[in-house]
């Protein structure tokens, strides 16, 4: 009646101490904080729970002969035989009910994201509250993962070295890694996470990748992020580039801390130019509805989470446990001021002032970046959609659009076709 495919830990904890994530339940998940997925049999019913960003990516389907199948990755249920049409999402932050036998769903949301982003509280005040966020996420993690590996992903710009100073504050032992392009050449990136890890006394290890290694991390980024839109596929090519050193340093496991989510909460996104053409277009909102349909946005595709797991890591994302704090921001958002709230003056000169060049792009005035050398070997956003319809045996573009549609993955139905798997 019930079968899953969960590999993807769960990092939560309710603030009074009182619920980890080894006794997750329906009564308890409102009061938790942090990223979670879990399904239990109830009876005759199944029971999933998921957290309000989705970050833990829940997909179920329904098999005529094995009852409900639930996976983290999409590939794992295709595998057990449910068609790519045939997946749903379980809606972010809900408890949903599955009745195997009446092929029904009944939601019940537990978290929502807010119309729009902004309050009349001020930053100072914000930056206090998302502060203490993390240092009582920190801590909760420090007393649960005493003599765990810890790695930090640094890229040398603000969201990910203000990371960087809450994990050495309460990971003595944590190592930075960042990722450089080539040979010998640092990028800037690289070189500014270099200068961030020293002035905070942590190891740095540059784990580099030419083109050919860019290549070969391109295949497991598009399975297990589960995304072929070119922003989210490049990002997870160089975090599948890092997980693998990592993973290698560490076979077995270890804490990943990033700065992700900094971005869709601030919608501190730009489009970029490469030769004469746009990339990474933004939809045209105002700021205030931007951050939101950003961060809405993070509950498909599992560019962080989803590669970092493959490689038997267990991916920390210090700021999506501040999220509705941080969409709480007033406009207009002056993210260095507000960096520099979180950072209590921990960081070298210029660091949170830095405009950071993303891994995507590389330098500012070289090809380095994964998006010039995918482009420079051919590999097109028309081409990541072709990789990732084959991975997943969808047989054309409208049955990809028709099961992903404004960049969200059909949420299950009060009643299941009966054409389903």
């Amino acid at each position: 009646m019930l079968e899953t495919h969960l590999p993807v830990d769960n990092v939560c904890w309710s603030p009074d101490g009182g619920t980890h994530q080894q006794n997750l339940s329906p009564e308890a998940a409102p009061d938790l904080v942090g990223r979670f997925a879990h399904v239990q049999q109830d009876g005759n019913r199944v029971t999933a729970i998921r957290d309000q960003l989705g970050l833990n990516k829940l997909y179920v389907g329904f098999h005529p002969d094995r009852g409900v199948i639930a996976a983290n990755y999409l590939g794992d249920l295709v595998k057990a035989g449910i068609a790519f049409t045939d997946t749903y999402a379980i809606p972010t932050g809900s408890v949903v009910t599955l009745d195997p036998e009446r092929r029904t769903a009944t939601v019940r949301n537990f978290s929502a994201l807010p119309a729009r982003a902004g309050s009349s509280d001020t930053p100072s005040n914000i930056a206090h509250q998302v502060s203490e966020f993390l240092d009582q996420g920190m801590r909760h993690l420090a007393t649960t993962h005493p003599s765990t590996p810890v790695a930090v992903c640094l890229s040398g710009g603000a969201d990910s070295s203000v990371v960087a100073t809450y994990t050495r504050k309460y990971f003595p032992h944590a190592v930075a890694y960042t990722y450089s392009f080539g040979g010998e050449h640092l990028s800037e990136d690289a070189a500014a996470a270099q200068r961030v890890a020293t002035h905070l006394d942590m190891p740095v290890r540059v784990v580099r990748a030419d083109r050919q290694g860019l290549l070969t991390a391109l295949h497991p980024a598009v399975l297990n992020g589960q995304d072929w839109r070119d922003f989210n596929v490049h990002a997870a090519v160089v975090n599948e580039v890092l997980g693998a050193a990592i993973a290698e340093d560490h076979p077995h496991g270890a804490l990943v801390f990033t700065g992700d989510l900094m971005n869709e909460f601030l919608a501190d996104y730009t489009p970029v130019t490469y030769a004469g053409n746009l990339y990474y277009r933004l939809p045209d909102l105002p700021s205030e509805r931007l951050r939101v349909h950003l961060t809405r946005g993070v509950q498909t595709g599992d560019r962080e989470v989803g590669v970092f797991t493959a490689h038997g890591l267990t991916v920390v994302q210090p700021y999506g446990w501040a999220a509705t704090e941080l969409l709480s921001l007033p406009e207009p958002v002056s993210k260095a001021r507000f960096m520099a709230h979180l950072a209590h003056r921990t960081l070298p000169n210029g660091t949170i002032q830095r405009p950071k060049v993303r891994a995507q792009i590389g330098d500012t005035s070289a090809d380095t970046g994964v998006l010039p050398q995918l482009l420079l070997a051919g590999i097109t956003q028309a081409q990541l959609q072709r990789l990732f319809q084959d991975a997943l045996h969808i047989s054309s573009p409208a049955e990809l659009h028709r099961t992903v549609r404004g960049g969200v993955h059909q949420p299950v139905p009060h009643t299941f076709p009966k054409g389903d798997s």
